[in-house]
């Protein structure tokens, strides 16, 4: 059920996707270079939804930038969605896109991402295409899907991120987003909701570290009957090279 980064980053903002663009912007100077990342979180949430059950996961990626704004990787993750023995076991994503600068506070990204699930019997895959405007720390972004997880029909997610440098080498992160939905299907008697997270992240070379408050405002009968939607607070452990 399973945008935003390395995806890494998505867990815990569930906002930026793949690479940022201001890394982006320094590779188009230095040439073609890989990245890789891997983490685990205590629990999974995609736009404040947990895939895990509540559990912790393990996730990993990798990403090759082109040097000259284009992009590709692919990011999986462990999940859960508690079908039973014909449960899926991994998210796997694909990306491309492209990042660029319009001026020194002004920078763009915008690409296609395929979500694929593996290990279960359903058919959950499904695939989006995004787009974000930066201007200084604010980002505004959209993303789009034909028909989203598990054939849920057309789905739109626009959002909103805020960053902010904080002493001793402090990060804050605030994400707010809409999931609208053409029609109810995806969750019972509702056909949008709104989730939200606050992120403190502090870095040591490549270590990073997080903590976050996510959460939605569906309620436990719209989200399945489970405790998967309420806020919560999760923490993250991500290394990359």
């Amino acid at each position: 059920m399973g945008i935003t980064k390395n995806k890494i980053a998505a867990v815990l903002t569930t906002g930026t996707l793949v690479l940022g663009v201001a890394a982006a912007a320094q590779a188009q100077e230095a040439g073609p270079s890989f990245s890789a990342n891997v983490g685990v979180v205590t629990d999974y949430k995609f736009r404040g939804i947990s895939q895990t059950d509540g559990s912790p996961a393990l996730q990993g990626g990798v990403d090759l930038d082109l040097g000259n704004g284009i992009y590709l990787g692919t990011w999986a993750s462990q999940v859960d969605f508690a079908y039973g023995e014909d449960e899926t076991k991994f998210e796997q994503d694909f990306y491309g896109g492209y990042a660029g600068e319009i001026s020194e506070t002004v920078s763009y990204d915008v690409g296609f991402i395929y979500y694929a699930y593996h290990g279960g019997d359903n058919d959950e895959d499904y695939q989006e295409i995004y787009g974000s405007v930066s201007v200084s720390d604010l980002t505004l972004g959209l993303a789009y899907s034909d028909d989203y997880w598990a054939a849920t029909g057309a789905f739109y997610y626009p959002y909103a991120e805020y960053s902010f440098a904080l002493p001793a080498d402090l990060s804050l992160d605030l994400h707010v987003g809409a999931n609208i939905f053409d029609e109810e299907g995806f969750l019972f008697e509702a056909d949008s909701y709104i989730d939200y997270s606050v992120t403190l992240g502090k870095e040591f070379g490549g270590l990073s570290l997080s903590a976050s408050l996510v959460g939605t405002d569906i309620s436990d009968s719209e989200c399945f009957d489970l405790d998967w939607c309420e806020p919560s607070l999760l923490a993250a452990a991500t290394y990359s090279w």
